[in-house]
């Protein structure tokens, strides 16, 4: 079974309608201030900050119940959620309104998209927590993003092909790539292409060069070069 999402928890800058069946003076709505609180009829302040909808509804219930009315019937909803922030390899880096149900790969759509040199792999989410704190989680397409989350597009690691293929040049590095994938995502050998390929490979800061089966992996930063071969 999947984990439960997280309760959606009321934070700064969330706008909170407070709606009580019968009494118009007493269904508002209020931003919550920086210092977690909202300014209700009759109550004044209320901390709401950190707090579920239903826990301020219950909270109120009761304490216009306990003076001032007889069985009141509060529903807490919010209209207006605060900010997720979208950062690195997208084209649209910046804060966007929270809704419900947000995942990472919405939320990456909603800041358009990937950029060219995005990796769909290094994708990581900074998420505060309610007792201090920073927690960095590695985050997949279906992750849930909840407000305040900041989302990480790191640049994709690069190998290169040069020589005899079609598509010589740089591209995105992905775990589990072998010589004959990267050389298929160039386009391929060319009709003059030998079939050894070398792999020229940083090896403790010094470059080396390997002849490897087209079963062997790629690393990042490898440059592939495929030789014309001799008639």
């Amino acid at each position: 079974m999947s984990p439960q999402p997280e309760p959606y928890r009321i934070g700064p800058n969330d706008v909170v309608r407070i709606q009580v069946y019968g009494e118009d003076d007493l269904t508002v709505e209020r931003k919550v201030g920086g210092d977690g609180k909202i300014d209700y009829p009759l109550l004044g302040l209320i901390h709401v900050t950190g707090q579920t909808t239903e826990a301020v509804q219950a909270d109120l219930t009761a304490r216009l119940g306990a003076g001032y009315l007889k069985q009141p019937r509060v529903t807490v909803s919010i209209t207006r959620h605060r900010n997720f922030y979208v950062s690195g390899e997208v084209k649209g880096a910046g804060g966007y309104p929270y809704e419900q149900g947000l995942t990472v790969q919405k939320a990456i759509s909603m800041a358009g998209g990937f950029t060219e040199r995005a990796s769909k792999t290094d994708i990581r989410v900074e998420r505060h927590r309610e007792r201090g704190g920073v927690e960095i989680l590695d985050a997949g397409a279906t992750t849930t993003i909840l407000p305040d989350d900041l989302i990480l597009v790191a640049a994709a690691q690069r190998f290169y092909v040069n020589g005899e293929v079609h598509k010589p040049g740089g591209y995105g590095y992905e775990r589990g790539l072998t010589i004959h994938m990267a050389i298929t995502m160039a386009g391929g050998f060319t009709e003059k292409a030998s079939k050894k390929p070398k792999v020229l490979r940083i090896v403790d800061g010094k470059e080396q060069t390997f002849e490897l089966s087209l079963n062997a992996p790629v690393l990042p930063d490898d440059i592939i070069v495929v030789s014309q071969r001799f008639f």
